[in-house]
This record gives structure tokens, sequence and C-alpha cells, in this order.
């Protein structure tokens, strides 16, 4: 992942961790369901509210669920990496030293996890795009 690519995913990364924190992500909630809690509605060129069914911070989310089935503690890294998920006695800005500890392992491992989810993301949200 190059320089560019890697500022474009943080900059998604960082509104989908603010996204969690909102109340945003929940679990066990079809489209369909939030769309009819009144969630997920934006204006249309009119001024009619519509529903938004392009969000960045859920096809994040589905790509996390995605590889969660295959690789779950790189889930756990980039979500505690971002603060979406804090770990108990640690706070949210703490060096990945600790935050690696915590988990159980390296932090040269956090890192390569980290990096594989990341780059996971990118591929996924950015096929979408285009």
């Amino acid at each position: 992942m190059n320089a560019n690519e890697l500022r474009r995913v943080n900059s998604w990364l960082e509104r989908w961790a603010r996204w969690v924190h909102l109340g945003s992500a929940q679990q066990a909630k079809s489209m369909l369901q939030v769309i009819m809690e009144g969630g997920l509605i934006g204006r249309g060129a009119g001024g009619a509210a519509t529903p938004m069914l392009d969000c960045i911070e859920m096809d994040i989310e589905a790509a996390l669920s995605r590889l969660s089935i295959s690789d779950p503690k790189s889930v756990l890294v980039l979500r505690v990496e971002y603060g979406a998920k804090k770990l108990p006695n640690i706070p949210l800005d703490a060096p990945r030293e600790q935050k690696a500890l915590r988990l159980d392992m390296s932090k040269r491992t956090y890192e390569r996890r980290l990096k594989m989810a990341r780059e996971f993301i990118y591929q996924q949200v950015w096929e979408q795009k285009k």
C-alpha cells in the first residue's frame, strides 16, 4: 500500500471509528431494519428524505465482518488501534506495545495484523467504489 492509499484508508477508518462511537454500528440489524427505525436518512437534491445506502462506514463494517470469518484477531487489532474497541485499563492513545501486550501478542505481530487488516479494508472498499 503506497502513502496515498494509506492516508485514504486511515481517513476512512477514523470516520468509521467516530461512527462506531456515535452508536451507528449496532450488531444484528439488517439494513432494512435500520432504515425502518429512521436511521441512515439523507437529503436528496429536492430536499426530500431518502435512505443513504452508500455509506463508507457501513462498507468498512461489512468488510470487517467478512474478515472476521478468517482472521478475527486482525479485526480486533484494527478495532483497538482506531479506538472502536476499548481495552480495559488502557487509554485509547496507548502505545502499540501496550495494546499488543494486552492482546497477548508481540508489537511486530500487532503491526503485521494491523497492516493486513488495513490492506483488506482498502481492497474491499476501493473495489466497491470503482
